[in-house]
């Protein structure tokens, strides 16, 4: 059952962002600089500085997340905003059943400790960005508790896995200048699957999927906003021989309705707020040696414009991105390894009016990263 207790490490990204099973102690850091700018005068720019640490004993695994960031924008209309913080800390616990019991389980607590920035001041609400600019969206929040299940069976060629989630998120203040204390975010309940199949040659296909379902928001006791559904499907097929391994994913995303405030009660938009996603990806990484190895990737994205006319105060045009990276990576006798990528992206997108008016725009960027890891 090795192949299916692997598989199940495999679903928790759809998840859960936590780190996978390491060799007892394991240690991982480095220093990331992306930069931005678009043809409406504005730039911005992102340092970040990631610190990983994994312990793992037998079929125990204690992970631990966190960092810092330095966010800068320079932009018509705003203060050119800055923020220097640490994130919050994300602390994983996780523990893996294999080959005792009918199926494999993952069980898994995963923790949001809150030290990183909150009560943010108006002029730092600028610096939150698309999550298809920048790295850091949210610099902090208060503390979370997401207790997790996974299951897989594998059969001949096949494998299935599905795991369950349910995010529990406090109160804490988010932004107390635009009246936006005391609020208690949703709740997320979590599920996804997975169904593999191996081929002859070392292909793999793959078709998976994710559901969330978030609670309401509230802000002083009262409800406030409920995000839409999120649903995602894709699939996906990748190769591994003996000197390099490749891979290829195509994916759909469609997020619900959204519930406002209105009238005293959360009301049902009339039309969907966030237009469709298709994304495809495709990856390759080749070993020169034992100890060295290269890697590259291409990523397409188009969102389609949201469910509401043109001229509608609520309605968001079309995006397009593509998106290219390469890294090596080096392995040493001593068991550190270190790492360089370099990414870059081009963004075409009309006009947004959802969360902030947006004028049409095409936005470049590029982030440098440098990774050493001890083991």
């Amino acid at each position: 059952m090795k192949r299916s207790a692997a598989m199940i490490l495999s679903v928790l990204p759809l998840l859960w962002c936590t780190g996978a099973h390491a060799a007892e102690l394991s240690v991982e850091s480095g220093l990331q600089h992306e930069y931005w700018d678009d043809t409406r005068d504005s730039s911005g720019s992102q340092t970040l500085v990631p610190l990983r640490i994994e312990w793992n004993q037998g079929d125990a695994t204690i992970g631990l997340l966190t960092g810092a960031v330095h966010a800068e924008l320079d932009s018509p209309g705003t203060t050119n905003p800055s923020l220097t913080h640490t994130l919050d800390t994300k602390l994983n616990l996780s523990y893996v059943v294999v080959g005792k019991l009918p199926v494999d389980l993952l069980v898994g607590l995963d923790l949001n400790l809150p030290t990183g920035k909150t009560n943010l001041s108006s002029s730092d609400l600028w610096l939150i960005q698309d999550p298809e600019i920048v790295t850091i969206t949210t610099f902090g929040e208060g503390v979370n508790v997401n207790p997790t299940l996974s299951i897989a069976k594998e059969w001949g060629p096949w494998s299935a896995g599905a795991g369950v989630g349910y995010n529990i998120r406090r109160t804490y203040d988010f932004s107390s200048e635009v009246g936006l204390s005391d609020y208690d975010p949703g709740d997320i309940l979590s599920l996804n699957a997975l169904l593999l199949r191996e081929y002859p040659q070392g292909y793999v296909g793959r078709v998976f999927g994710k559901f969330s379902r978030f609670g309401k928001d509230r802000l002083h006791g009262s409800d406030y906003f409920r995000e839409g559904d999120y649903r995602m499907i894709g699939v996906g097929i990748s190769r591994t021989a003996a000197a390099w391994e490749a891979d290829v994913n195509f994916r759909g995303t469609f997020r619900g309705k959204t519930e406002n405030f209105s009238g005293g009660s959360l009301v049902t938009e009339p039309g969907r707020s966030r237009g469709d996603e298709w994304s495809a990806e495709a990856s390759v990484r080749h070993a020169l040696r034992k100890d060295i190895s290269l890697s590259a990737s291409i990523r397409g994205l188009i969102v389609s414009e949201n469910g509401y006319s043109q001229g509608d105060p609520r309605y968001n045009g079309s995006k397009d991105k593509i998106a290219l990276s390469v890294g090596c990576d080096r392995r040493f006798a001593s068991g550190t390894t270190a790492g360089v990528s370099l990414k870059g992206f081009l963004m075409t997108e009309e006009a947004q009016s959802i969360p902030q008016f947006i004028e049409s725009r095409t936005i470049r960027g590029i982030a440098l990263a440098f990774r050493i890891g001890l083991n």
